[in-house]
C-alpha cells in the first residue's frame, strides 16, 4: 500500500479538498496565510497534526522513498522556495535564504508575537530534514531566526522549538 505522503509527493495525489502540490505552490500569499490545512501537506511530519489530524504522515519507510525519489526531492525544493517567499526570503545560488527587499511586507506579516507562522517554521524545518534537506533546513532556520530576533517577535521557547526541529534526531517528537 502506498502511503498518502508518497502518493502526494511522488504521484500527483491530492489532499482531502482535491488540491495537489502544484495547486499549493501556485497559491497567493493571502491563500497560504488563510488556508491552515495545507501546511501539513506541504511539509509533512512523522507526528499527527493536532490541527489537521487527517494529514499524511512520514514514516521511516516513506522517508527513505522521499529521499530517493527525484520527483519528491524537486517538489520539496519548490515547496520551500515558495514558502520562503511567503515568509519574505529568496533562496540564492549559494543555498542561503536572504531577506528580499521587495518581500518586506511578507516578513512584517509574521513579525508579531505569538504568530501562527512561528509554529509553521518548526514544521518546515523538521519536514525538510525528513526529506534529507538538512542544509536547506539549517539555512532556513538561520534566516528566519535572525529575522525574528531582529524584529523581537519570538521568545526563547519558540527559538528552542526551532532549534529542536533542526538538531534533535529527525524522528524524535516535537512535543516535548
Amino acid at each position: 500500500m502506498t502511503s498518502r505522503v508518497i502518493e502526494f509527493y511522488c504521484h500527483g495525489g491530492s489532499d482531502a479538498s482535491g488540491r495537489t502540490a502544484r495547486d499549493m505552490i501556485a497559491m497567493s500569499d493571502h491563500e497560504l496565510e488563510m488556508h491552515h490545512d495545507i501546511i501539513q501537506w506541504m511539509f509533512p511530519l512523522h507526528e499527527t497534526s493536532m490541527v489537521n489530524p487527517g494529514a499524511p504522515l512520514i514514516e521511516k519507510d516513506s522517508a527513505h522513498v522521499l529521499r530517493e525519489n527525484i520527483d519528491a526531492q524537486l517538489l520539496m525544493r519548490e515547496m520551500i522556495v515558495r514558502f520562503a517567499r511567503f515568509m519574505g526570503f529568496e533562496l540564492n545560488e549559494e543555498g542561503q535564504f536572504v531577506a528580499e527587499p521587495l518581500l518586506a511586507a511578507n516578513r512584517k506579516n509574521w513579525h508579531t508575537q505569538l504568530n501562527h507562522n512561528h509554529l509553521r517554521v518548526t514544521r518546515v524545518i523538521r519536514s525538510l530534514r525528513l526529506f534529507g534537506f538538512d542544509q536547506l533546513a539549517s539555512a532556513f532556520f538561520q534566516a528566519v531566526a535572525a529575522s525574528a530576533l531582529d524584529a523581537q517577535c519570538i521568545d526563547n521557547r519558540t527559538l528552542a522549538f526551532w532549534n529542536m526541529a533542526l538538531e534533535d534526531e529527525v524522528f524524535d517528537s516535537l512535543r516535548k
